[in-house]
């Protein structure tokens, strides 16, 4: 028999000693978990247990919109709540993208392996420990020194017994800590959908007002050419030209502004989409503007208790105070003592290739109490302490309650305002228009004078400019409706899916 057969009989021999050893640290095992069972079994939590409070929501929000969808708004699917497909292929573009977004996904990621950490005390620890030793005597002590060899192999278990839950309390505060991830992350969803369509929605508005602007300078222009001809021909005067200079710069000192405008807002839209050039295409997005559907023509607001599962950030308010809650547990937890198990099985012998074939077999359990006697009262200051940050939590989830309510009250005012400024400015462009187009005739037949026409087309600008402004209120005013009934979260599926995508990119 060569070296190599030697060596593989040898590792053969080893493997299955390790099992042996290995099983015979799970009899251990089960030998101590046999003897503490009932301990276990009989032990509890300290600490309050979480009760949600009672929140004194009113019946109804201030205003009621017209209620003839059975559907609430905040539960509406963000693909069947905005209907511009251009604004789809944006949000849809920027949840992929946005790297906010998948900070966001990979801080969930790490709180649902955070729980599993947090989850391992309450499970006992097994192990394997090796030990070699070769010494020899002093020859100054021993007449005749001899070599000796020591090899031992041995199975390890420990365990801190659970008696008063703290570990179960850290456990329930880390899944607490894992839920409220997922809340951010859906705040986090619903924040970028409606920065998205509201980046893009303020972004039109600027385009619109400055190609107003770009026709109101071309117009005003010719005006003013017109006008000069006209004087060399003695029919107005160089007052009347000067009047026309004045409203045609006048005009024109808008452009820079509005150019400006319009590119920054564009950029911030291209950062929330995650590029550097995404190609915005003006004409297009104008058309659908005030061609296409853009919303849902009707839907309802709900009850304001129904915030307490639709919002994410009251969501994840509440798993805070949860948090909180297990925390007072594992602070009093910590005036108990702490009861420790350790064993060991394996065995001992002087020859390697002989230890899994020794009688030399070494076992120990090791039981083990600590108790707090002084401590110059730093546990009871950390129980005061967290108390109080229950307190807290308790006064920060109320306090999110109360500013949801109002959110969805200002949102639902601001949309009814911008309903009546539409239909007034409306209203008020149409008699500008009217206005305008008598003063030009009047002016061409010499009737009025050039201040009056100059007046009416100084009101149309004005009225055009500001109904673009007040429709970009009404399109805002509903994003903001809808993303303050907490609508837009993600779905489990999707969830599942940010999950499998993780363990895609480990693999």
């Amino acid at each position: 028999m060569n070296k190599v057969q030697i060596y593989r009989r040898r590792l053969a021999s080893v493997m299955v000693s390790i099992l042996r050893v290995k099983e015979a640290v799970f009899g251990l095992a089960k030998i101590v978990l046999l003897a503490i069972a009932a301990a276990v079994v009989s032990a509890c939590s300290v600490g309050p247990d979480y009760q949600r409070p009672d929140v004194a929501l009113p019946e109804q929000y201030n205003q009621e919109l017209v209620q003839e969808s059975t559907d609430n708004a905040g539960l509406i699917d963000w693909q069947a709540f905005y209907l511009d497909p251009n604004v789809r292929q944006l949000i849809s573009h920027a949840l992929e993208q946005n790297l906010d977004l998948k900070s966001v996904k990979s801080r969930l990621i790490a709180a649902r392996s955070q729980v599993t950490v947090t989850d391992a005390a309450l499970y006992p620890e097994f192990g394997l420990a090796a030990n070699a030793e070769r010494s020899v005597d002093s020859g100054i002590t021993s007449s005749e020194p001899t070599l000796g060899n020591e090899f031992d192999i041995a199975g390890t278990v420990s365990w801190e017994l659970d008696i008063w839950g703290a570990n179960r309390r850290r456990s329930e505060a880390e899944y607490a800590n894992f839920l409220s991830a997922q809340d951010r992350l859906n705040l986090a969803v619903i924040s970028l959908i409606s920065d998205v369509a509201s980046r893009y929605y303020e972004w039109l508005d600027i385009e619109q007002r400055y190609q107003i602007s770009v026709n109101t300078v071309q117009l005003r222009k010719k005006e003013r050419d017109l006008a000069r001809l006209r004087k060399q021909n003695g029919v107005i005067s160089g007052l009347q030209v000067k009047q026309a200079e004045v409203e045609y710069q006048s005009a024109k000192v808008t452009l820079p502004d509005l150019d400006f405008e319009r590119q920054q807002k564009a950029n911030q839209l291209k950062i929330l989409l995650g590029e550097y050039d995404y190609p915005l295409k003006v004409d297009d997005a104008l058309q659908s503007l005030t061609s296409a559907e853009l919303f849902p023509r009707t839907f309802k607001v709900g009850v304001p208790s129904q915030m307490l599962s639709q919002r994410p950030d009251v969501k994840a308010a509440e798993q805070a105070l949860i948090v909180a809650n297990a925390n007072v547990g594992v602070a009093k937890s910590a005036f108990f003592p702490n009861i420790n198990i350790t064993g060991s099985y394996g065995t001992e012998t002087d020859e390697l290739d002989k230890i899994f074939d020794s009688q030399g077999v070494t076992w120990s359990l090791l039981g083990g109490i600590t108790a707090p006697i002084f401590n110059a009262g730093s546990i009871s200051a950390q129980y005061d302490i967290a108390k109080e940050s229950s307190k807290q939590a308790l006064l920060a989830y109320r306090s999110t309650i109360l500013n949801a309510y109002f959110e969805v009250n200002d949102a639902m005012n601001s949309f009814r305002r911008s309903e009546l400024a539409i239909e007034a400015q409306q209203e008020l462009v149409e008699a500008s228009r009217g206005y305008t187009r008598l003063a030009m005739l009047r002016y061409r037949n010499g009737v009025s004078s050039s201040l009056d026409l100059m007046d009416a087309q100084r009101s149309l600008f004005n009225a055009e400019l500001t109904l673009s402004e007040v429709r970009r209120d009404k399109l805002l005013a509903m994003i903001k409706l809808y993303r303050s009934l907490g609508g837009g979260v993600l779905t489990q599926k999707e969830m599942r899916q940010i999950y499998d995508e993780s363990t895609a990119i480990e693999d």
